[in-house]
């Protein structure tokens, strides 16, 4: 006989052999957890017996388990292979005869599974191995062998190839995972529900297949559950291959050993999407807007309690913007109900290009429409209103016709104009006739002085988007005078801005416009570039050079290209890095302080020096400034401009140029107005002063006359 292991009627599988024959199951969870345990306990449960036969003397040795194995008490009996022989079943043992006869003509080793009878009369399983030694004349002189008892893992075989069946022809998909969740086997109705393959998806986890319709705190429950329970059960929504989505019913067990550690995961999902669509078509009818197929008055309202009991628990801001279409009754009246309703689905679709993927769009009826929509500062509230008012700026083609409307749009905010739906759909709608009677085509705010606000706000975006492409924007420099060497050692670069019909502009005004519409950038890239050319031209005409600062907005460091823009601009100006000095607020380092530490870290290493503006009005910190890679601290001018006259801001000044020298940092303190400011500042040991009493800030003519 060969070695092959004779299975034509016994199976034997190693756990990776029976796992990846299944190709499906239907079965309860009982028998599943049965089939994923006897998979990996089954190789742990054979019992080996081992036996020697001396062909010259016909002697046979067997071990104690050989005996055990038989049914017998050790040494019960004498030996021998016709006693052997007594304890195989019959039907095979003429098989094993063979076998033997077979190996000892070969001269080669056999290995064999067959059946005994042991001395009660139970049927066992075992798996016979033997080899033979040979003299030097090549002739068999003795059989060495093995004997397995592997009753119970034939046994556990045999209801493996039971549930393998169940598990082939199943109704519901089935996933199998290790326990890191690896996908180990699937059935076929999981490639027919899926659409994808066994081979396309083993060693994936099964998260390939989400359609990001659960968030965290569904996936949180769920291994929650599975952690303390070893079972999960809920409905969700996944993608197949195709793209489309499906909707099931997902069923998730865990499978642990002996010891309760993890051993498989198995997931269950019968396909409800038939369902799912019948209930939708009936949800489609009760909270859609049949025309235009967006969300109704009724599913409106139930968003917006939604998202007031969101905002109530994390301090949220929302809008909701009433439109109301001008002239459409005109439309209805001369083209007809049919072009009314087409335009309506022609404006209903600009509108959901427009608003963003959290923002919520639904037609209340008519010709009004109703926008909700979170925001951060209420410049994007204007621009919003601005994009849609615009989006119908020319004509609609209906019906081979072009017809000209527009919008009366009114806005109410959460929580300042209500905190009800009630409440801040009536403030909006009343907004909106208001916008009406200024003569259509507009927007306007619920609040008067919120109107004015939002008006010039948006006002100074649209300017500054035009100053930019102009190059409307210029410098000047403040000096920077030394209570050390008592002389000019540097300059603050400050932008400036007059507009011809505004006049001039102050940065506080322009520059958090700038920020909020994403300006900043392209104008800090030409700050620092001018600033750096400047700074050359002032320095050829200097014996000693000077050195500048440069204001640098939390946004730019936000940026990932700002080191490389910077490291580009330094270098092509041939400014040596030590002279440039960064200015970063206190405020917008804290916002994102982890980012910004690594940024102004790199930013460092080219040489430049840093800067905290404002010091002291924001979150001041120990912590921090030991992170921060920083040379200055600017005193804020909130607590120079009492200096003489309040202990209280005298004792501040002086505990930060305290702080500073502990940390060997510069100081320098900003809007000195006079000499006993200045008188006070230099007692108290204060490394740099600038304010209108050395100088305002200067054009660079001016600026090389009062160096000069």
């Amino acid at each position: 006989m060969s070695n092959n292991h004779n299975n034509s009627s016994f199976p034997l599988y190693n756990n990776n052999d029976v796992l990846m024959e299944y190709s499906g199951a239907d079965m309860d969870m009982a028998t599943i957890k049965s089939l994923i345990r006897n998979l990996n306990e089954a190789q742990e449960i054979s019992k080996t017996g081992h036996w020697k036969l001396v062909i010259s003397t016909n002697e046979l040795f067997w071990s104690d388990e050989t005996y055990r194995i038989f049914g017998l008490i050790p040494n019960e009996i004498e030996p021998s292979y016709e006693k052997f022989f007594s304890f195989v079943h019959e039907e095979d043992r003429a098989t094993v005869h063979d076998a033997y006869m077979k190996s000892l003509e070969d001269k080669k080793s056999y290995c064999i599974v067959h059946r005994i009878t042991t001395k009660d009369k139970k049927l066992k399983y075992v798996e016979e191995r033997c080899i033979h030694k040979l003299d030097v004349d090549g002739n068999v002189i003795k059989s060495i062998g093995t004997v397995h008892d592997i009753t119970e893992r034939i046994e556990r075989e045999k209801e493996l190839e039971i549930a393998s069946n169940v598990f082939k022809y199943a109704s519901d998909g089935i996933v199998i995972t290790d326990k890191n969740n690896h996908i180990v086997s699937v059935n076929s109705s999981f490639e027919k529900l899926t659409g994808y393959s066994k081979e396309e998806v083993l060693g994936k986890d099964p998260k390939f297949l989400s359609s990001g319709w659960g968030n965290e705190e569904f996936y949180k429950k769920m291994w929650s559950s599975l952690a303390n329970y070893d079972l999960w059960n809920d409905e969700l929504w996944d993608r197949k291959k195709d793209g489309s989505l499906y909707a099931v019913e997902q069923t998730v067990i865990c499978v642990r050993d002996k010891n309760q550690e993890v051993l498989n995961y198995i997931g269950m999902s019968r396909d409800i999407t038939e369902e799912k669509n019948s209930q939708e078509k009936i949800h489609q009818l009760a909270f859609y807007d049949f025309l235009t197929k967006l969300p109704n008055a009724k599913l409106f309202k139930q968003e917006v309690e939604t998202y007031i009991k969101s905002a109530h628990y994390n301090s949220e801001t929302f809008a909701i913007l009433f439109l109301d279409l001008d002239n459409f009754k005109w439309i209805n009246d001369s083209l007809g109900h049919h072009a009314g309703d087409l335009l309506l689905i022609e404006i209903a679709a600009k509108l959901q290009n427009i608003i963003s993927e959290d923002g919520i769009l639904s037609r209340l009826g008519g010709d009004e429409f109703v926008i909700l929509t979170p925001y951060e500062n209420l410049l994007s509230i204007s621009q919003l209103a601005d994009t849609i008012l615009s989006s119908v700026k020319e004509p609609i083609t209906i019906q081979n016709r072009e017809v000209n409307v527009g919008w009366s749009i009114g806005i109410s905010l959460y929580p300042q104009n209500g905190d009800n739906h009630s409440d801040l759909l009536k403030n909006a709608d009343t907004a909106m006739y208001e916008a009406k009677n200024s003569g259509k085509n507009s927007f306007r705010y619920f609040n008067d002085m919120m109107n004015k606000d939002a008006l010039y706000r948006l006002e100074l975006d649209t300017k500054l988007r035009h100053a930019i492409a102009n190059k409307s924007f210029f410098l000047n420099y403040q000096p920077k005078y030394s209570f050390v060497e008592r002389r000019t050692i540097g300059v603050e670069a400050l932008i400036r801005w007059i507009d011809k019909d505004l006049g001039f502009i102050p940065p506080d005004k322009f520059i958090p416009i700038a920020e909020e519409s994403n300006y900043i950038n392209e104008i800090g890239r030409w700050v620092i570039k001018q600033a750096l050319s400047d700074l050359k031209i002032i320095n050829s005409k200097l014996a000693t050079p000077i050195s500048i600062s440069i204001n640098v907005s939390g946004k730019q460091l936000d940026e990932a290209s700002f080191y490389d823009e910077a490291k580009s601009l330094l270098l092509e100006s041939g400014v040596e890095p030590s002279l440039v000095e960064f200015e970063v607020t206190e405020t917008s380092i804290m916002q994102n302080i982890e980012s910004v530490v690594d940024i102004l870290k790199k930013i460092k290493k080219l040489g430049v020096k840093i800067s905290i503006d404002d010091f002291g009005t924001g979150y001041s910190s120990m912590s921090y400034l030991k992170k921060l890679p920083i040379d200055t601290l600017k005193i804020d001018r909130e607590f120079v401009k009492e200096l003489e006259i309040d202990e209280d801001s005298k004792s501040i000044v002086n505990a930060i140029i305290a702080l500073a020298k502990s940390f060997k940092l510069t100081t320098v303190a900003e809007g000195v107005e006079n000499e006993e400011q200045k008188l006070i500042l230099d007692g108290l040991n204060c490394d740099m002063t600038q304010g209108y009493l050395y100088s305002r800030p200067l054009s660079l003519d001016d600026l090389l006359a009062f160096l000069s």
